[in-house]
């Protein structure tokens, strides 16, 4: 380890990526063990019974949180290029713990919609964790590190799925968000421990003059359009995968148990996808490793609409998260490779506005068309379709932005 740490100059980069793994661990945990079960939290301490109506109220709690990140994403990205990437992840995850055990106190749907706006615009531990990790990494060993930063980010989502479900049915959503508080206190403290050697760019302009202008994105929002697709077609249906399993378990506990053990196991199947398609993008082709995986999301989607109980559920889900856990690293290492280093920040935090901003329209349309349905098995029918659309979205972008090439060529001896 010390001799791949100390190979490219920076012998810092790998320590930070561990640091950060575990962070992101702990920080999704945190979240998941408190966001996951939300819609049980509407149905029975809102006391919203009507499917249409639940759906309706988690779309437009899902679309808040993604709204507000939307927005001050490219405003983080930015400060993040000024003042140091480090600085924008310990922003997140100290945010993250001051506001998530607020939802403890919180008593109505609307002001948990509310609260909701406040966490979106101020966390983003994911992006701001790719950021630092892109800006200290060597570029050949960057979609592994990605890689190990996304599986720590879907262990701890499995993480947060097995014990927020047994916390909320065993001890109620009080002692879950507070429980969520402090992981992302700890995760904040492990940050403290990774190093930047940060140069801010300076300006000519002086500080009083300088205003907010848009960035020229030239070929590069080409690929800002592609995360808008990622961000719709892969998280559409996200926040109604409770309502699916509320549909096929009529027992109200049974449901939460098996929604837990569901996300949590598919989780596993998203940790995993990091490591292994990261890992294949760099010996392969970052192109055809993207097709495969978008491929076979659509499929195993599709499938799911179908699905005529929670056992069945859980292999088709757990198979399609095995493919798409490993998109986003693969399209944030295509941006940055294509990007100036000193812009990598306001790159990423621009692509998570993109992502975000699928995700927004996403939440809506996932809510809009599980009402038109009646139910959400249509919402999933519909979403896999979404996959196979960007397959063409994807070969049109790449035919004006190239992929870098990743693969490392063994020399002859």
């Amino acid at each position: 380890m010390s001799e791949i740490e100390n190979s490219d100059g920076k012998g810092y980069w790998l320590k930070n990526v561990i640091l950060i793994t575990i962070a992101q661990f702990f920080a999704q945990v945190a979240f998941c063990s408190a966001m996951t079960f939300i819609p049980f939290w509407f149905k029975d301490l809102g006391h919203i019974t009507d499917q249409g109506e639940l759906s309706m109220y988690v779309a437009i709690y899902n679309m808040a949180g993604n709204l507000s990140f939307c927005i001050f994403a490219p405003i983080w990205g930015v400060l993040g290029d000024r003042y140091g990437r480090k600085m924008m992840l310990l922003r997140a995850t100290l945010g993250g713990a001051i506001l998530t055990p607020l939802m403890a106190f919180i008593g109505n749907p609307e002001l948990m919609i509310v609260h909701r706006l406040a966490l979106g615009g101020l966390v983003g531990t994911v992006t701001a964790a790719q950021t630092l990790i892109v800006s200290t990494t060597p570029q050949k060993h960057l979609t592994i590190s990605l890689g190990a930063a996304s599986a720590g980010m879907f262990a701890g989502i499995m993480g947060g799925q097995f014990l927020g479900g047994e916390m909320v049915s065993r001890f109620g959503f009080f002692q879950t968000f507070i429980w969520g508080g402090v992981l992302l206190a700890v995760s904040t403290v492990l940050i403290l421990f990774t190093k930047e050697d940060f140069h801010p760019v300076i300006h000519k302009r002086s500080p009083h003059r300088r205003r907010f202008q848009m960035p020229k994105f030239g070929k590069a929002g080409l690929l800002l359009l592609l995360f808008i697709f990622m961000g719709f077609s892969r998280d559409i249906d996200g926040p109604f995968l409770p309502q699916l399993v509320m549909e096929v378990e009529t027992n109200s506990k049974e449901a939460l148990r098996w929604t837990g053990w569901i996300n949590g196991l598919c989780a596993l199947g998203g940790m995993l996808s990091g490591l292994i398609l990261g890992y294949a993008a760099s010996k392969i082709s970052l192109l055809k490793v993207l097709t495969f995986v978008i491929a076979a999301a659509g499929f195993m989607r599709i499938l799911l609409a179908f699905a005529p109980s929670s056992e069945i559920i859980l292999v088709e889900r757990f198979i399609q998260v095995l493919a798409a856990g490993g998109m986003e690293p693969m399209f944030q290492a295509w941006l940055a490779g294509i990007s100036r280093p000193r812009n990598h920040s306001m790159m990423l935090g621009w692509s998570a506005t993109a992502r975000s901003t699928g995700w927004v329209t996403g939440s809506l349309a996932g809510g809009g068309l599980a009402v038109l349905f009646g139910g959400v098995h249509g919402l999933f029918l519909v979403s896999g379709v979404l996959y196979f659309l960007m397959l063409p979205a994807m070969s049109w972008v790449a035919k004006r932005v190239p992929p870098p090439v990743l693969v490392t060529k063994k020399k002859r001896a």
